[in-house]
């Protein structure tokens, strides 16, 4: 015999005695098992239940972070021996301020600028000497033809003639040559000016400058110290510009997310994961590589938050709009089989289940209820 159970029950002191002296009464000495009611739930103790119901649903992970400074790394673009670095770790460093330089920054474009004067200075006499050449031809062909002009014997006419031809020619030949020696060092200036513009810009990238208003987070060596050419001399942290840093959190957890939301003080902020590089399973196995140690975000839009702020980053995936749900605890599982139990009246009802989308609070129930259904919840 099966006895149910209503509201807050109990078992009466003679109904106990009754079904004690059955389980106790037997033939000589052999005990006859007696049909004991089944209990569904214990003495004295209420039913939980409560409603199938309607609400929109999302899978949500979260994972605990902390609000840090975008950290900029600064190099030269080529190698060298710094001679000065005018910073040290904890300085506070201003937009523009310069940080450090490699040696002998200035020294290319000084000695290019002397080679450029000492150039022009050299190509004026030079061009002062042909131009007096010139001038001396001209005054003797002007000579010559004075001559001719005097001159009274045909012969002599002649030959002063001849001489007047071939210093023409001569000054013709000496004047395409001073113009063709005028290109060619207006070409040698030029290409000097060049060389110019390209060490200063060499000279300017041999100068750290600081890119922010901010913190000098580390330095690589000092004065003397030899650093190669793109790789990171100095880091600053940019106050103005927070972040968020977490526990390393998979690129395949990341990709199931929809959004991602940060919450700070209490306040949710849209925020976008950095792509990050991760080593393949078999790289990790063989210790030829390892897994990221952290994760980090950046804020969609412009946020003013304090450094070192505890930070929540919710990773929201799975919605489901109108989703009939139950507690999780309302969903039992066993094997491969999920099931919740129907209160009908005073009785559970077993009745199996497709789960959807499940949060730590909420399990989706795809079929076998529908709203308004009450369930048992264990407590």
């Amino acid at each position: 015999m099966k006895i149910q159970y209503l509201g807050k029950r109990t078992i009466s002191l003679f109904l106990a005695a009754g079904l004690t002296a059955a389980v106790m009464t037997g033939c000589g000495s052999k005990k006859q098992a007696a049909a004991v009611p089944e209990l569904i739930e214990p003495v004295g103790v209420d039913v939980d239940t409560v409603k199938v119901k309607k609400m929109n649903l999302s899978s949500e992970n979260s994972y605990k972070g902390e609000v840090i400074p975008e950290i900029k790394g600064l190099y030269f673009t080529s190698s060298g021996n710094i001679d000065k670095l005018l910073v040290g770790e904890g300085d506070k460093v201003k937009k523009g301020q310069l940080l450090a330089t490699l040696t002998s920054a200035n020294s290319g474009v000084k000695k290019l600028q002397k080679q450029l004067d000492n150039k022009k200075s050299e190509n004026k006499d030079i061009n002062y000497t042909t131009q007096c050449g010139i001038d001396r031809m001209k005054e003797e062909l002007s000579q010559l033809k004075k001559s001719k002009k005097n001159a009274k014997q045909k012969e002599q006419i002649k030959g002063l003639k001849m001489q007047i031809i071939e210093k023409e020619q001569d000054i013709k030949l000496e004047q395409l040559r001073f113009r063709q020696q005028k290109e060619t060092q207006a070409l040698e200036i030029k290409q000097m000016k060049e060389d110019i513009v390209d060490a200063k810009q060499q000279t300017k990238e041999s100068k750290l400058y600081s890119p922010v208003n901010g913190e000098i987070i580390s330095t690589t060596g000092g004065s003397g110290y030899m650093v190669q050419g793109g790789a990171t001399a100095i880091n600053v942290a940019d106050m103005d510009k927070p972040r968020i840093r977490t526990e390393y959190i998979a690129s395949s957890e990341l990709g199931k997310a929809s959004t991602y939301l940060a919450t700070v003080n209490g306040k949710q902020y849209k925020v976008k994961v950095e792509e990050q590089q991760e080593a393949t399973a078999l790289d990790v196995e063989m210790g030829q590589a390892e897994l990221p140690s952290n994760t980090w975000f950046d804020f969609e839009e412009e946020v003013h938050l304090k450094v070192g702020d505890s930070a929540t980053i919710d990773l929201y995936n799975n919605t489901a709009k109108d989703a009939l749900v139950v507690p999780s605890n309302a969903v039992f599982k066993a094997k491969n089989e999920s099931y919740v139990y129907l209160m009908q009246g005073n009785a559970k009802k077993k009745t199996p289940v497709t789960i959807g989308t499940v949060t730590d609070a909420y399990t989706q129930l795809l079929t076998g209820v529908k709203e308004g259904d009450v369930v048992y919840v264990q407590s």
